[in-house]
């Protein structure tokens, strides 16, 4: 079963949870048992921000230096899946759920591999009464857990809560509310309780005279057939405009509450703003925001918890430069610029672009 079929599974079970449970112990139960990411905008934005930070590389610092060796629990965490995987599953949690559990399987006292936990499924509670040094214990399938064995990853802290709050579950009303709205226009053309029209009368009408006029028109049961009106009765339909019967008013604004929600750029999310100018400074500036404000608040957590798997001495930062590449021209300028200043070299600027390093006498200049 793939991690995100765990993870619907995993909504469904929260949803039927007891709320007498202690705050924190359980993940909240919904109202509703809303799969998020049946509404196409959250899938969307899900599926950039897993693009986004799956897509950056990935550094391993030694005393603050970088080095090309990567330890192979960074290489692949799970080493039943590819490591892309793992940090999608990462995110998605997040995400989805505000919250994301890496359990770790240590040899002595070095980890050799991790798996992401269904957020869902896994409970939070402390072993003490200090919220201030909490004694975390982490339960999944009827196991108990300390931190040495479960990375807590948090999208948004907020103090004295032992989980962390994520886009989605922080604004479920606005999600469902969206849901509803999509779900009412699927009804809309099938269902029969709603109102195509109502018959109209220039004189005064009196209940007996409605019931009758009522009762002639629904005796003739099929909407194909001629009907005949009387009593100065006319037929009024209720027409829609086309943008009206796709309710394209309010799939803008859903679409554009929930990209605001996930911090997503209208541009990315393929969503269009009125009133708004797109240039190629203002979607750069854009751009730039979306790494600042939004993905880096997934990758921080996601260094940190690789961070922790490796030796005392060790870190890992994701290589944002890939994400901030200006145009062709414009970067070589700045590779220059920095050659000449002399604190890039040729073959460090080469590995930034994927070459291999130039042959000895290549690095002399005429």
């Amino acid at each position: 079963m793939s991690f995100m079929s765990r993870f619907r599974l995993a909504w469904r079970t929260a949803t039927a949870g007891d709320d007498a449970m202690p705050d924190g112990v359980r993940p909240p139960s919904r109202a509703a048992a809303t799969d998020p990411l049946r509404i196409s905008t959250v899938f969307r934005g899900v599926q950039v921000l897993q693009t986004a930070i799956t897509g950056l590389p990935i550094d391993v610092y030694v005393d603050g230096v970088r080095t090309a060796r990567q330890p192979a629990i960074i290489r692949q965490p799970d080493t039943r899946r590819s490591r892309r995987d793992v940090i999608s599953d990462l995110v998605a949690s997040m995400c989805l759920d505000g919250n994301a559990f890496l359990r770790v399987r240590r040899f002595g006292d070095e980890a050799v591999s991790c798996e992401v936990l269904p957020p869902h499924l896994v409970t939070v509670s402390m072993a003490n009464d200090d919220i201030a040094a909490p004694d975390m214990r982490y339960g999944y399938n009827g196991m108990s857990y300390t931190s040495r064995d479960v990375i807590h990853l948090k999208f948004l802290n907020v103090p004295g809560s032992l989980r962390g709050l994520g886009p989605i579950s922080a604004a479920r009303e606005e999600v469902e509310g969206a849901a509803m709205a999509r779900d009412y226009k699927a009804r809309f053309y099938t269902d029969s309780s709603n109102i195509k029209g109502y018959l109209k009368s220039d004189q005064r009408m009196t209940e007996e005279l409605a019931k009758g006029a009522k009762k002639a028109w629904k005796a003739n049961g099929d909407a194909l057939d001629i009907k005949v009106l009387g009593s100065n009765l006319s037929y009024v339909p209720l027409e829609l405009k086309p943008a009206d019967l796709q309710f394209l008013e309010t799939q803008k604004f859903d679409t554009t509450q929930i990209a605001r929600l996930l911090g997503i750029p209208a541009s990315i999310m393929l969503a269009a703003v009125d009133g708004s100018n797109l240039t190629y400074s203002n979607i750069e500036q854009a751009w730039l925001e979306f790494a600042d404000y939004t993905l880096a608040a997934y990758t921080g957590e996601i260094e940190e918890a690789l961070t922790a798997l490796l030796p005392a001495g060790q870190s890992v930062r994701f290589d944002w430069d890939s994400t901030r590449r200006a145009d062709m021209s414009s970067r070589y300028a700045a590779y220059r610029t920095a050659i000449d200043a002399g604190w890039l070299t040729i073959d460090e600027v080469r590995e930034r672009e994927g070459y291999e390093p130039l042959k000895e006498q290549a690095h002399e200049r005429p």
